[in-house]
């Protein structure tokens, strides 16, 4: 069996990188990291240092000439992608900030039973799902993990 320790990036299919970078970029503050004109991009949450020649990515953004169809709700394939966000005020006001700025909101900001997480869905400009959440849990994550996250990788 392997032991993965980490999520390294999401991959979308966008039909339009322009228009995908103006949402990932000026509306959910993801950083351009690097990427192929007309191709690709490459994305991440601002935490690395600018002072290397590498793409590291959190999101890559990859141009196809074909939208989703409109059974895409019901054929396999990734379903959503979930960032987390520090507060549970921050995913009301994302709701909406993002509203106000066109985006589809398609539910929440409600509360899942399962987890205790505050949510937000959201469409980005493709029909992709997007997932905001915070957790409403005081002492998440640390009194839920087996053992801290740096043993976990291996730090």
């Amino acid at each position: 069996m392997l032991k993965i320790v980490d999520l390294a990036h999401v991959m979308f299919n966008v039909t339009d990188l322009d228009r995908a970078i103006h949402f990932y970029r000026d509306l959910l503050g993801f950083k351009v990291s690097g990427g192929i004109e007309g191709q690709i991009v490459w994305m991440n949450f601002g935490q690395y240092h600018d002072d290397h020649n590498y793409f590291f990515h959190d999101l890559g953004l990859y141009q196809v000439p074909n939208a989703l169809p409109n059974n895409y709700r019901k054929i396999a394939g990734i379903n959503h992608a979930a960032f987390r966000l520090a507060t549970v005020e921050e995913v009301d006001h994302a709701a909406v900030y993002l509203k106000d700025n066109g985006v589809m909101i398609l539910k929440g900001p409600l509360t899942h039973k399962e987890d205790l997480d505050r949510y937000l869905y959201v469409e980005d400009p493709d029909g992709n799902v997007i997932e905001f959440v915070s957790t409403t849990l005081p002492d998440f994550p640390e009194g839920f993990l087996q053992r801290p996250v740096a043993e976990a990788k291996g730090v």
